[in-house]
C-alpha cells in the first residue's frame, strides 16, 4: 500500500506533520524519506560568491540538523529512514524528488483555511498539491494551537506564515517584540518586500501586513 512516504521539511518544527506521517509509516510498515530543500532564491538574493557559499552552507547546516532530527524519531519507532539534501525551488524539487523515488505518500503542512481551494496562493505545499502525481496528505497546523512565549518562537512562526505565502526570510531588521498578547516581528524577504507578522501568544495565530507596498 504505502512502502515509501516522503516528509518534506524546511527546519521550521512541524511536529504534527511528522507525527502524521509516522504514525501512517508505522502502520505501513514504510520507509521514511525526510528531504530537505535549499531554496535557490536565497543563494541568488546574495550579491557575492563568498555570500552565497555562508548561505549555502548555513542552509545545508540547518537542513542536516533538520533531517536528522526527523530520522531520530523514525528509528526510535523502528522505521528505516533515508535523509536527503538537494538544491532547488522547494516545490518543484518535491514534486521531482517524490516522482524519481517512487514515494506513495507525500505529508506535508499548512496553514490553508479550509482545504486546497482555500490555500494561500504560492505557497509550497499548494504547488505540491496541483503539480504532484503522488498523493499529498496535508496536515493543517493553523489548527494545531501553540502558545508562543520567547522571541525565538516569534521568529519560527512568523517564518512558517511567510513560507506559506511564498516568501523566504532574509532580514530580522530588529528584535521581536510583545504588546499584551500580541508579538510583533518585522521581517524583510528575499523578495525584497517587508512584512509586520502580528502573532496571538496564546495560540500562535497569525497575521501579516505588507510595509510600504
Amino acid at each position: 500500500m504505502y512502502d515509501r512516504i516522503l516528509v518534506p521539511t524546511d527546519g521550521t518544527d512541524q511536529a504534527p506533520v511528522v507525527e502524521q506521517a509516522l504514525n501512517v509509516a508505522e502502520l505501513a510498515d514504510a520507509t521514511v524519506h525526510v528531504l530537505y530543500v535549499v531554496d535557490e532564491k536565497a543563494l541568488d538574493y546574495q550579491p557575492s560568491e563568498s555570500g552565497r557559499k555562508e548561505t549555502r552552507n548555513a542552509r545545508r547546516e540547518e537542513g542536516q540538523q533538520a533531517t536528522d532530527e526527523i530520522a531520530d524519531e523514525a528509528r526510535d519507532r523502528g522505521l528505516e529512514v533515508v535523509t536527503t539534501i538537494e538544491e532547488g525551488t522547494p516545490a518543484e524539487t518535491i514534486v521531482g524528488y517524490a516522482e524519481d523515488e517512487k514515494m506513495d505518500m507525500v505529508v506535508m503542512g499548512t496553514h490553508g483555511r479550509s482545504g486546497v481551494d482555500r490555500y494561500v496562493l504560492g505557497s509550497v505545499t499548494e504547488q505540491v498539491v496541483r503539480k504532484s502525481e503522488v498523493p499529498v496528505l496535508t496536515v493543517n497546523l493553523a489548527r494545531q494551537r501553540r502558545a508562543v512565549r520567547d522571541d525565538e518562537t516569534a521568529i519560527e512562526r512568523a517564518r512558517q506564515v511567510l513560507a506559506d505565502e511564498g516568501h523566504e526570510i532574509a532580514e530580522i531588521p530588529e528584535d521581536p517584540y510583545r504588546e499584551s498578547n500580541t508579538w510583533l516581528v518585522r521581517t524583510e524577504t528575499t523578495d525584497g518586500e517587508t512584512f509586520n507578522v502580528h502573532i496571538d501568544a496564546a495560540s500562535g495565530e497569525a497575521r501579516l501586513a505588507r510595509i510600504g507596498k
